[in-house]
C-alpha cells in the first residue's frame, strides 16, 4: 500500500508538472526563478512543437532548427568570447609597452611587434630596435642618464594612472554592475537569482575597455576571472 501510495503520489507530481502554468509576466529584479513554472512553460512549448511537426515540412524543419538552436548559441558564443578574449591580450600588450614608449612606423605595434618590423634588428639586439623609442627619446632626445631615466618614470607613472582613472571612471558612470571578477554573482545567476543589467551589453562594453585598462596600469589584477563575466555576457 506504501508503494502504490508513492508511485501515485509521484505520478500526481508528474502530471502536475506537465500541465502548463498560466503566464504571470516576467520576474522582477532580485527575484528567484519559480522552476516548476518554467519546466511547464518548457514542457508546453516542446510538446506543441512536436505535434506541429508532423504538420508541413516547414513545421518540421522549424522544430530541427529549435532542437539544433542550442548548440548553435553555444557556437556563437565560444566565437565571440574567443575573439573578444584575443582582442583583449593584444589590447593589454600595446598599452602595457605604451608606457614605456611609442613604435615610430605604427604607434598601435607593442614593443615586441615593432621590433618584428625592424630590418635592422639583431639576434643580440632584438629587444632593442631603432623604430621602438622610449618617452625621453622622443621629448627630449635622451636615451641615457638621469634625466632621461626621471622623464621615463614620471611618463610610467602618468600612463599607469591615466589607465586606473579612465577604467574607475567609465565603471562607475556607464556600468557599475562591471566591478569586480563576476564570478560570485554568475554562480548565483545560474541558480536561479534574476539580476538583471548584470549580463547586458553597456556591462560587456565596459568590462572589455576596462578590463584592458586595469591590466594595462599594472594593479595587482588578472584577466582570467572577468573573461568569465565577459564570456557570459556574450
Amino acid at each position: 500500500m506504501v508503494n502504490a501510495g508513492a508511485m501515485s503520489g509521484s505520478g500526481n507530481l508528474m502530471d502536475f508538472l506537465d500541465e502548463p502554468f498560466p503566464d504571470v509576466g516576467t520576474y522582477e529584479d532580485f527575484h528567484t526563478i519559480d522552476w516548476l513554472r518554467e519546466k511547464s512553460r518548457d514542457t508546453d512549448r516542446h510538446r506543441k512543437i512536436t505535434s506541429k511537426s508532423k504538420e508541413s515540412i516547414w513545421e518540421f524543419i522549424k522544430s530541427l532548427l529549435d532542437a539544433w538552436s542550442g548548440w548553435a548559441v553555444m557556437l556563437l558564443i565560444g566565437l565571440l568570447a574567443g575573439t573578444l578574449a584575443g582582442v583583449i591580450d593584444l589590447a593589454v600588450d600595446w598599452m602595457t609597452d605604451l608606457k614605456e614608449g611609442v613604435c615610430l612606423s605604427a604607434f598601435w605595434y607593442s614593443h615586441e611587434q615593432c621590433c618584428w618590423t625592424s630590418n635592422e634588428t639583431t639576434f643580440e639586439d632584438r629587444d632593442k630596435c631603432p623604430l621602438w623609442q622610449k618617452w625621453s627619446e622622443l621629448l627630449v632626445n635622451q636615451s641615457e642618464g638621469a634625466s632621461a631615466y626621471i622623464l621615463n618614470y614620471l611618463m610610467y607613472i602618468l600612463w599607469a594612472l591615466l589607465f586606473a582613472f579612465l577604467a574607475v571612471s567609465l565603471v562607475r558612470v556607464f556600468a557599475p554592475y562591471a566591478c569586480g571578477s563576476g564570478i560570485p554573482e554568475i554562480k548565483t545567476i545560474l541558480s536561479g537569482f534574476i539580476i538583471r543589467g548584470y549580463l547586458g551589453k553597456w556591462t560587456l562594453l565596459i568590462k572589455t575597455v576596462t578590463l584592458v585598462l586595469v591590466v594595462s596600469s599594472g594593479l595587482s589584477l588578472g584577466k582570467e576571472g572577468p573573461l568569465v563575466h565577459v564570456a557570459c555576457c556574450c
